[in-house]
């Protein structure tokens, strides 16, 4: 993959619009924001720290990924509805931006434009996690 949680990180217009919306909330290094298969509640904007997003086991595929300042936790659940595909465990004492689900999408359906943003970001996700695995020979099928 490319730089870790680069396409994680919203333009300045859509990281305005979710921090005007959001709670503020500080978690020490430790706390997990979520677990892999929790209902999803919303999204998590990095103001100040790191998080570590992963898998329940770490994999040569999918290693943790540290994301820093300006980087948005929870997203793909966040639109899906789907419970979160990953873990978050803060590992920097952290400021974070909350945003729950319904103010996200709320936000999205007003705008199209941030609706549009934040397609681009989870195709450019979908497409480093597609290189990934194909990097990794995981696409391969098994001879017959």
């Amino acid at each position: 993959m490319a730089t870790p949680g680069k396409n994680l990180i919203p333009s300045p217009e859509l990281q305005a619009e979710l921090e005007r919306l959001a709670t503020i909330v500080f978690k020490p290094k430790g706390a997990i924001l979520f677990r892999r298969g929790e209902d999803v509640s919303g999204v998590f904007l990095i103001r100040s720290g790191r998080v570590s997003l992963a898998l329940d086991c770490e994999t040569q595929v999918f290693p943790a990924r540290i994301l820093g300042p300006r980087a948005i936790a929870g997203l793909p659940a966040t639109v899906s509805g789907n419970p979160y595909s990953l873990t978050a465990k803060v590992v920097e004492d952290s400021e974070l931006a909350f945003v729950p689900r319904n103010a996200v999408l709320t936000c999205l359906q007003r705008n199209p434009a941030l609706c549009f943003q934040v397609m681009d970001m989870l195709s450019g996700e979908i497409s480093d996690i597609r290189s990934a695995f194909k990097q990794n020979g995981s696409g391969r099928r098994a001879k017959a």
